[in-house]
């Protein structure tokens, strides 16, 4: 193993697992490498992030020699419109819905741009706001990516990774990322990224701690002023509409039976469709049962888990379910569930007591 120091140890190395999001965020705003890994039910690999605005030749060639070396530029849709960067193509038919921009060269100082500080220029001038669209060549090699405003929690994705990173770390929402691979051209899964992480001293993360971190620290959701009661056969329940702050047109409905003040209140999420329904009626009455409870509707979670894979969708939404909790002050939650859990649904800052299976039967 090497040894030294740079801005991200591209020759440091020490004992590293997954880190902390804190250190991944210090590691962006000094300009160094993240490792971000997704999960196996999604592209199942792992990509260098770093920061744009930081891109040097040095940190192009140590990402080129560790990569596909297919480089792309995570922006926001605002930095993506200043640039006129129109999608590649209209249609898009990639499993993940990555959207890709007509490719770019940085004009002035380059010379083919496809060289390592050609790259790097081109990088940092898709970051720099001073930059306008007459300053690129197109096509060229560096491949923008539009990225989703609401981040991981929108869209869970190394292109949204990037920009939420980037934005958590105060610097400017504009990433540059690239898939890992190794010497012969294999992807690179946990374990070899594990031990890439030691060998470098790199920083290595997954997207599920992004979002468990976006979770704990960020205001995600907005309570409305709609409030109804709801009178059922198990008695009457409190309605309270809220809206998510980073879904567009998202909204939710957390439905509260009895005083769940600051107590351990029994929780049950309810998705789209038929046996969802069924479900919902079963969790009334374990709550009714109970005393208290709260059972929170989830609109449009069919659309997340198709663009984000069902494992990391489904942290997505319990993420935004959890800030509905804390919004209505409970103590902890005891976790209603009808299946078994498919996640730790531990780190999303609020205390998860346990977990019961929902009787389904009559």
């Amino acid at each position: 193993m090497a040894t030294g120091t740079n801005s991200n140890g591209l020759t440091s190395a020490k004992n590293a697992g997954t880190t902390s999001i804190e250190e991944a965020l210090d590691t962006i705003r000094k300009g160094g490498f993240v490792v971000v890994m997704d999960n196996e039910d999604r592209e199942n690999e792992g990509d260098l992030i770093a920061a744009a605005e930081f891109a040097t030749e040095e940190r192009v060639a140590f990402m080129l020699r560790h990569s596909t070396g297919i480089v792309c530029v995570p922006a926001l849709a605002d930095r993506i419109d200043e640039l006129q960067l129109p999608l590649m193509v209209e249609n898009n038919t990639e499993v993940h819905k990555c959207k890709f921009t007509v490719t770019v060269d940085l004009k002035e100082g380059n010379s083919t741009g496809v060289s390592a500080a050609d790259r790097a220029r081109t990088i940092r001038a898709l970051a720099d706001p001073a930059v306008g669209p007459t300053a690129f060549n197109r096509p060229g090699h560096i491949f923008p990516l539009l990225a989703q405003n609401g981040g991981v929690m929108v869209r869970a994705g190394h292109t949204e990774a990037a920009t939420d990173l980037a934005r958590l770390a105060g610097v400017k929402p504009v990433g540059y990322i690239c898939e890992m691979n190794d010497e012969n051209g294999r992807m690179l899964r946990r374990p070899q990224l594990q031990e890439f992480s030691k060998k470098f001293d790199v920083p290595l993360i997954t997207i599920s701690d992004l979002i468990r971190y976006r979770s704990r620290t960020e205001t995600l959701v907005q309570r409305m002023e709609e409030q109804s009661n709801v009178t059922t056969p198990l008695g009457e329940f409190v309605s309270v509409a809220y809206k998510s702050l980073v879904q567009e047109n998202q909204t939710y409905h957390a439905l509260v039976y009895g005083d769940v003040n600051d107590k351990d209140v029994p929780v049950f999420l309810v998705e789209d469709g038929f046996e969802a329904s069924l479900q919902a009626q079963w969790a009334q009455k374990f709550v009714a049962t109970y005393g208290h409870g709260i059972l929170i509707y989830i609109n449009g979670s069919e659309q997340l888990l198709q663009i984000s894979g069902e494992l990391m969708a489904r942290q997505s939404i319990f993420g935004m379910a959890m800030q509905i909790a804390r919004d209505l002050k409970v103590g902890s939650v005891r976790l209603l569930t009808t299946t078994e859990a498919s996640f730790d649904p531990h780190g999303f800052g609020v205390e998860i007591s346990g977990t019961e299976h929902l009787a389904t039967s009559a």
